[in-house]
């Protein structure tokens, strides 16, 4: 998995945590842990504009993650992230899930956690 996130250009260390590794993105945190894998990222919602732009570079993060974990098209799985990101801007704080694919993918839009708002997505398998 860290090879395959590396060929996508995380490079950053790896540092251990309790049950995982983690390494540091420019707005968060790229985590493994026990078969999961998942990103937690800030969202600027200074403005709509930004908040859209930064909605689409934490897509992309999102994406790349699971393309990694799951060896799926880029297609399918940034459809999947993005239909899930959808879900979750309407119901923050409730956590968008997919049901029919292999793998488990999530995002989770938390407001105002520690003064701004973050955005979680991972997959693991089912």
């Amino acid at each position: 998995m860290k090879s395959s996130l590396s060929a996508m250009g995380f490079n950053e260390p790896w540092s251990t945590t309790e049950g995982g590794e983690k390494q540091p993105l420019k707005n968060g945190e790229l985590w493994i842990r026990e078969g999961n894998y998942f990103a937690v990222m800030s969202v600027r919602d200074d403005n709509e504009k930004t908040m859209q732009l930064s909605l689409i570079n934490n897509l992309s993060v999102c994406a790349q993650l699971g393309i990694a974990a799951t060896g799926q098209s880029s297609k399918s799985v940034f459809s999947a992230f993005s239909h899930l990101t959808g879900k979750a801007l309407t119901q923050p704080e409730t956590t968008a899930f997919n049901i029919q694919s292999p793998f488990h993918y999530h995002v989770l839009i938390t407001e105002m956690i520690a003064e701004r708002t973050l955005m979680q997505c991972g997959v693991k398998n089912q």
